[in-house]
């Protein structure tokens, strides 16, 4: 979290004994989270809540002229509240401020959305630089599955091609087995026999 009180360099600059202590980083925080943007309104408030409170002409010296509008605002949201407080030296109203449980709610409620941003905003550019490192490319949208290859059918057999070694018969009628690679005949193709050259057996001639 940015220290608060590098929002009013110029003004802690200038500042002059007359205007009493300083305002503490945790005072001009407390003002900043109760809804205030740092300005003249959130340092006067916040010169409120030191322990001497704060008069109006110390605000007219740290920021040219008064400015309690937003100080009456605080106190109507019961933010905070006003505190007895006697005159100064120079009969001088003072302006003492004291957190309200209400404005603690607030503050705390404000400080935790703070830590909240300031994590989301720090993991984002870690993963990018990791990304960055190892050279991958940045993810757009969201991540789709990767569909499954489908199986690859094997090619059908061709008719009469055989997947083992084919079985014939040779001259001594013994079983025997022949290379794949070796054509086989059709089925309706007849073999020659030593008889009369067909399967069917031979017919006797007559007259």
């Amino acid at each position: 979290m940015t220290n608060a009180t590098t929002w009013y360099a110029i003004e802690f600059k200038n500042w002059v004994k007359q205007c009493g202590s300083k305002p503490s980083a945790e005072m001009l925080q407390s003002i900043h989270d109760l809804g205030l943007r740092p300005g003249k309104q959130a340092i006067a408030c916040a010169m409120g809540l030191r322990p001497e409170g704060v008069t109006n002409s110390q605000i007219a010296l740290v920021c040219g002229n008064p400015q309690l509008n937003r100080m009456r605002g605080l106190i109507d949201d019961r933010l905070v509240k006003r505190l007895p407080a006697s005159r100064d030296e120079r009969n001088h109203t003072v302006y003492k401020l004291q957190l309200t449980e209400k404005g603690m709610a607030r503050i705390a409620s404000a400080q935790k959305r703070a830590a909240e941003n300031e994590v989301a905003g720090g993991v984002e550019p870690a993963i990018a630089a990791k990304r960055a490192a190892s050279g991958a490319k940045p993810v757009k949208g969201k991540a789709t599955k990767a569909k499954p290859a489908k199986a690859t059918r094997k090619p059908a057999k061709a008719a009469g091609e055989l997947s083992g070694p084919a079985l014939a018969i040779d001259d001594n009628g013994n079983t025997v087995a022949i290379s794949p690679s070796v054509e086989l005949l059709p089925a309706n193709v007849l073999i020659e026999n030593e008889t009369d050259g067909f399967d069917n057996p031979p017919v006797a001639e007559t007259e």
